[in-house]
């Protein structure tokens, strides 16, 4: 069983509002794998974790759309105190250690380099790197 699956377990229950198994889940996601992905956020089936999502801390209102790739030890949330998460769309290829911050949104079919910080909006078919990232190629 992976990260995703115990996540769209507990994303299942919480949406039937049943408050107490999503919570179970998310503390096993959380002890097993060692990674923060709250059911509270939308993130589809497709979604893959590179390493089990070893490390991944996810914020509770991301949403995460088909075939992305979110490699290990990334976050992906909100900033400073302000509950605005990002939204990541289809194809995105998310590098080790990348931090995705603010209600930001990550264009189809995107690379975010690793260990970029990304702070603003990444258009679609694009690569973005560095500390604040930027787009250094556009497909």
């Amino acid at each position: 069983m992976s990260n995703i699956i115990t996540h769209n377990i507990a994303r299942l229950f919480y949406l039937k509002k049943i408050p107490f198994i999503p919570k179970v889940f998310n503390r096993l996601t959380r002890i097993i794998y060692s990674c923060e992905i709250p059911y509270t956020a939308n993130i589809h089936p497709s979604v893959t974790f590179g390493h089990k999502g070893l490390g991944v801390v996810i914020g509770h209102d991301t949403v995460i759309e088909e075939n992305t790739k979110v490699l290990q030890n990334v976050t992906i949330g909100g900033k400073s105190g302000i509950r605005a998460n990002p939204v990541i769309g289809k194809n995105v290829l998310i590098g080790t250690g990348a931090c995705i911050l603010g209600g930001v949104t990550i264009g189809d079919n995107a690379s975010i380099g690793a260990n970029a910080v990304v702070l603003t909006d990444i258009p679609s078919n694009s690569v973005a790197v560095g500390i604040p990232a930027r787009v250094i190629k556009t497909k």
